[in-house]
């Protein structure tokens, strides 16, 4: 009889430390940031155009490369990015908007 409450007592502290022990894990990788929603970021990125003989050179000359530099942007914010958006200027500098998570 008193080797049943023993191991009964027994069974119930390890019960206890392996949940404790499962928190430490969880409190340690940072479970509750992946679990937790993402507000979504706009980055408006600026297109550095030129004049060179009357035409209008752009860094950012469409809607891959605005793409790939929102890429990039959301990775150096170290966030997932989400959407760009792509507006085509002849006049002036193009616009490209990222959306970052």
């Amino acid at each position: 009889m008193k080797k049943k409450k023993f191991f009964k007592k027994v069974l119930i502290v390890l019960g206890i430390l392996f949940l404790i022990l499962v928190l430490l894990i969880a409190v340690n990788f940072k479970v509750w940031t992946y679990l937790e929603k993402k507000e979504i970021k706009m980055i408006p990125l600026t297109d550095k155009c030129s004049v060179l003989f009357s035409n209008i050179l752009h860094t950012i000359k469409d809607e891959s490369s605005c793409e790939n530099y929102c890429r990039a942007e959301c990775l150096a914010r170290k966030m997932q990015f989400y959407k760009s958006e792509f507006a085509l200027s002849q006049e002036s500098c193009n616009t490209c908007n990222c959306y970052c998570k």
